[in-house]
């Protein structure tokens, strides 16, 4: 009988670490959002080259949802079945491309407009000089009487990402972007205050800059980069980090009203940021990586953070780093570094508006 009960035991403890999927969302013009049950990595990913324009991906997870098929306007189509494991059927044509990326428990599957035939489309127009300039917002974190997070050394979080935030104006301006922030020196602004300005500007996008800590007294000295949209936190780190952020408005409302506030947000609205996070946390990698060894990735997360909350365009809270961490501390405080984080979310920006408008 006891053998049989460890039996049991360790059957439903296999059952729960089985990877699964739960959800399927299309966002944009021809794209998939699959959401699994826990975070997933390119180990569990097997993709095959079928012809040209076609391909499969096996994913060893079970999927939960019946199999479908989406077919998109460009004439291109992602299809889920499952045999042994999941399989998504993606195709394609010569206007568009394909890619795939993994974000924390996330399955990007990316179709979308083959840049030569933007570039043709934009020649095709009558005058250049009227193509938009779009408007950046950049929210350095913190300030005034808000140290935010106090580093090993005892720098404070807010002159970090004050410099970090001017790094970042320059490399945007230079691209040809509008740029405005939301405080340009060492003094306080409320949450609210900093969305409705950029409201206030008609942005285009609010990028909000932070650097993350823990606890003194925590038993764990975590690093690594994380970019954050707006939503309900899926974990009780995303909510963590949250809360620290959240200090100014945190008693303003209670758990509740704050969750069903968060719920009644636009969909769409949360799908967009979650792609401009996608390609700025890829685009602040990739540069920093080819400068420096250990970079952490941290991963693309969402999380309750109100100073995200009333913007109405696609918004991110980036984390650049844990100034609670004395190897992050240091770096993060380095001027070259800085720099180098500046272009990585420079080049992510310009990714994501290349791609979607």
């Amino acid at each position: 009988m006891r053998c049989f009960f460890l039996l049991c035991l360790f059957c439903a403890t296999l059952g729960a670490h089985v990877l699964k999927i739960m959800d399927v969302v299309p966002f944009g013009v021809s794209s998939l959002r699959i959401t699994f049950n826990q975070p997933i990595n390119h180990r569990v990913v097997k993709e095959t080259r079928l012809s040209h324009f076609k391909t499969l991906l096996q994913v060893k997870a079970q999927l939960l949802l019946p199999p479908r098929r989406y077919r998109f306007a460009n004439k291109t189509s992602i299809k889920i079945t499952h045999r042994k494991y999941a399989q998504i059927w993606i195709a394609w044509n010569k206007n568009t491309t394909y890619s795939y990326k993994i974000a924390h428990e996330h399955l990007y599957i990316l179709i979308q407009t083959h840049p030569l035939v933007r570039q043709n489309i934009r020649a095709l127009e009558p005058n250049p000089k009227e193509l938009k300039q779009f408007k950046v917002v950049i929210d350095p974190g913190h300030g005034g009487h808000d140290c935010g997070a106090l580093g090993v050394n005892h720098v404070c979080e807010k002159r970090i990402v004050l410099a970090v935030a001017k790094d970042l104006q320059q490399e945007l301006q230079k691209q040809g972007y509008k740029v405005y922030m939301t405080r340009k020196k060492d003094v306080y602004i409320s949450l609210k205050a900093r969305t409705e300005f950029a409201n206030d500007k008609n942005a285009d996008l609010f990028i909000s800059i932070h650097a993350n800590s823990i606890p003194k007294n925590a038993t764990t000295n975590p690093e690594g980069i994380e970019t954050y949209f707006l939503s309900t936190a899926r974990s009780e780190r995303a909510r963590k980090v949250a809360e620290q952020e959240n200090q100014d408005d945190v008693k303003v409302m209670d758990y509740f009203s704050k969750l069903s506030f968060l719920n009644s947000l636009n969909s769409q609205r949360l799908i967009i940021s979650n792609k401009l996070a996608i390609d700025v946390q890829f685009g602040i990698l990739s540069k920093l990586r080819q400068h420096y060894k250990g970079v952490v990735d941290g991963g693309v997360r969402e999380g309750p953070f109100w100073v995200l909350a009333g913007a109405l365009m696609p918004s991110i809270l980036i984390e650049i780093g844990y100034n609670s961490n004395p190897k992050e501390s240091k770096r993060i405080q380095d001027k070259r570094y800085e720099q180098w984080l500046a272009k990585g979310i420079a080049d992510g920006v310009q990714s994501f508006i290349s791609k979607n408008y």
